[in-house]
């Protein structure tokens, strides 16, 4: 959420000042051009499937099921927004997004091998990038006053980086070479959100929306564990993901 909070400011000084718009400003034929910041909320759900091998036929090994936001934490998101006014409160639009999953160094699993207390398996995944393509439309509910709220919806396509992680067994194996989990991959996304807009100058207004986006998961079984004695591990993304974002809005 740190890029919603820093947008906030700079918005605020570039259209401080201005007057509340009348109703009339709203008008059929406006070109609408936006820019958004912010971030969204991961949802919980395992995306592996609990596997077991033979570790170097001493022990045994296991990967566990991993969560999602375990592996991962919530990165900013941009995006730029081309929109229509071809009713006073109907605004068809076409937006290029951008958002990033930071991720994190988390146990995965463990292995006994002759120890007296099993070894973790640690896992450091990198960060996934996003580049999304939608077009969708906007419906105001109130086409009047300085407070509006709307729904939209939109569809299109993602462009998803590969999901690479390096692993190791503290005091046993050194760092694996960076892995490819789940392959770089441009699936179909589909999404509604709800927001409100402040008209705070005759061109202008600030927005804050809440939505949910689906996306085809990308499944891939990875090798990766293959030194462990474990041949093959599925990973899978998350369907649904929730985007939370600010912007400011310029009629023209």
């Amino acid at each position: 959420m740190l890029s919603k909070i820093s947008i906030i400011p700079v918005a605020l000084v570039a259209l401080g000042g201005s007057q509340l718009a009348s109703a009339s400003d709203y008008d059929q034929g406006q070109w609408v051009t936006s820019f958004m910041a912010g971030s969204g909320l991961i949802p919980n759900g395992s995306f592996n499937p609990q596997v077991m091998g033979d570790f170097a036929g001493v022990g045994t090994a296991q990967i566990d099921h991993l969560q999602f936001r375990d592996a991962f934490r919530a990165g900013p998101s941009f995006s730029i927004e081309t929109g229509y006014l071809t009713e006073s409160n109907v605004e068809p639009f076409a937006r290029l997004s951008y958002s990033q999953m930071r991720g994190r160094t988390v146990d995965v699993g463990t292995v006994a091998a002759g120890l007296a207390s099993p070894s973790p398996i640690d896992a450091s995944f990198g960060d996934m990038d996003s580049w999304a393509l939608n077009i969708g439309t906007r419906y105001f509910l109130t086409d009047n006053g300085p407070l509006r709220t709307y729904v939209a919806g939109y569809l299109g396509a993602d462009r998803t980086d590969a999901l690479h992680a390096h692993w190791q067994i503290p005091g046993l194996t050194p760092m694996s070479p960076r892995e490819e989990f789940l392959p770089q991959e441009t699936r179909f996304d589909a999404g509604v959100e709800g927001g409100v807009a402040w008209q705070v100058s005759d061109n202008a207004d600030l927005s804050l929306s809440l939505g949910a986006q689906y996306m085809n998961p990308r499944r891939d079984h990875t090798d990766a564990f293959t030194p462990l004695g474990i041949d093959e591990v599925q990973f899978t993304d998350p369907r649904w993901s929730i985007p939370v974002n600010f912007g400011v809005n310029f009629r023209f």
